[in-house]
């Protein structure tokens, strides 16, 4: 899957399950907890919406917080995922 692609569904996760309004302007830089207001909550969240959507398995031992830093950090991080799984 495109890069562009999966920021996309990242980003219609985001807005449809987390009920959050994006920017129209939101890119990979914008931070998920001070541009975009996400709390870690709703990260939580958003990673069981990850492993559905994409289905992927999120090792919980594994993840570095700055995963979730921006939107391009989590749309590398499910790229990851989706080839070790292939793998």
């Amino acid at each position: 899957m495109a890069r562009a692609e999966l920021m996309s569904k990242l980003c219609a996760l985001i807005e449809e399950n987390l009920e959050v309004k994006l920017p129209e302007d939101v890119q990979e830089s914008s931070r998920m907890y001070q541009d975009l207001r996400i709390d870690s909550i709703m990260v939580l969240q958003l990673v069981v919406y990850i492993e559905e959507e994409f289905d992927v398995l999120v090792p919980e031992e594994d993840v570095d917080p700055a995963v979730f830093e921006t939107l391009g950090s989590m749309v590398t991080f499910i790229e990851q995922l989706q080839a070790e799984s292939i793998a």
